[in-house]
């Protein structure tokens, strides 16, 4: 600088070609910022796009064939029900107003509740399911010995299912299908279900089964097929085929609440009321396993049963009010998804918004 002001000074003849060189600097400073404007601009809207209007995800799973496929981009609507805010915080969260309420039927996004915590080398294994592996079969698996790291909710891995009860309802499921309040979920259509092909079925029926099924196979000497059990409903297959469902009364310790004395399953579920926001529950040995969770994690309580006492935040409690709504959700491809019965509720702040197909 010191060199081009003693030019300038004793060179007149350079005052020309410095002020054309001043006035090039200037005219690339006002570009560079006016791009750099834009760029952050840009930057900030796909940020609250992405954050307030709507995302696109792409599906990892079969878990909701056929309404949606594996590798699908699928728009997720976030102004339906409006966008969640402070969702790491039970008790400052929020959700901006939508134009809609969640509704039954509706196929949602949501941040999975179990992905609290992860195992840092392992981050698609989930860690409360290697867990209960471990409890319930005792056999040792090393990758229980990894560090384990947790995670926010807005951090957590994005699942996408249909949601099938929502806050106060009483829901039940029996052999395979879901009763909402007592009656039939008109959403258990969507489901894909296996079924046996009766022995006695004759070949040309037989045929246009397997020709409407997702997949058949043979397994134990009978020949299955995965269908859509609207399909079987319309096409009166029923005296040709009969539903694989686990049975009655046997309990499966994999099925929220993973508790034997339930005597819960994946085709036998419930009754069960789905907590709702500022309401209270009387609490119980019985029934605290239904509730540990949301208690815990989901609303951030220290809970403890000493002998036949429940002991919340230091205080011997019979009832708790959630802070909360919660819902169940399902995958339509039953016998290929990890859902609700397999890790319970979905708290309210962990929904991002309803899926949209493009």
């Amino acid at each position: 600088m010191l060199i081009l002001f003693s030019i300038y000074t004793w060179h007149p003849s350079s005052q020309k070609t410095i002020k054309a060189l001043a006035g090039r600097l200037q005219i690339w400073q006002r570009r560079t910022f006016e791009w750099l404007l834009a760029i952050s601009i840009a930057i900030v809207g796909i940020w609250f796009i992405n954050t307030y209007i709507f995302t696109f995800y792409e599906l990892r799973s079969n878990s909701m064939r056929p309404a949606l496929e594996n590798n699908e981009f699928v728009f997720i609507n976030k102004l339906a029900y409006g966008a969640a805010i402070n969702v790491n915080s039970p008790d400052d969260y929020r959700r901006i107003q939508g134009y809609t309420s969640m509704t039954k039927g509706d196929v949602i996004a949501f941040h999975f509740p179990e992905a609290d915590s992860n195992f840092v080398e392992y981050p698609n294994e989930d860690y409360y399911f290697i867990k209960r592996q471990y409890k319930n079969t005792r056999k040792y698996t090393p990758i229980l010995d990894t560090e384990v790291q947790y995670k926010p909710v807005s951090k957590r891995k994005t699942f996408i299912k249909r949601l099938i009860a929502t806050p106060g309802d009483t829901l039940q499921f029996v052999n395979g299908e879901y009763l909402i309040n007592g009656r039939l979920s008109p959403f258990n259509i969507f489901n894909i279900n296996k079924y046996r092909i009766k022995k006695n079925t004759p070949l040309n029926i037989r045929q246009t089964i397997r020709q409407q099924a997702i997949t058949s196979y043979r397994e134990y000497g009978w020949e299955l097929i995965e269908i859509k059990a609207e399909r079987v409903h319309l096409s009166d297959w029923k005296d040709y085929v009969s539903a694989v469902e686990e049975t009655l009364n046997m309990p499966n310790v994999y099925v929220f609440p993973f508790k034997q004395d339930f005597l819960w399953n994946a085709s036998y579920l419930g009754p069960l009321i789905i907590p709702t926001k500022n309401k209270t529950v009387q609490l119980s040995l019985s029934n605290i396993f239904l509730y540990k969770r949301i208690i815990e994690s989901y609303e951030l309580n220290q809970l403890k049963i000493e002998g036949d006492q429940i002991i919340i935040n230091g205080k011997i409690s019979r009832d708790y009010t959630f802070k909360m709504n919660y819902y169940w959700v399902s995958g339509d491809n039953r016998f290929h998804s990890f859902d609700s019965r397999f890790w319970g509720f979905v708290p309210e702040n962990h929904i991002i918004g309803r899926v949209e197909k493009h």
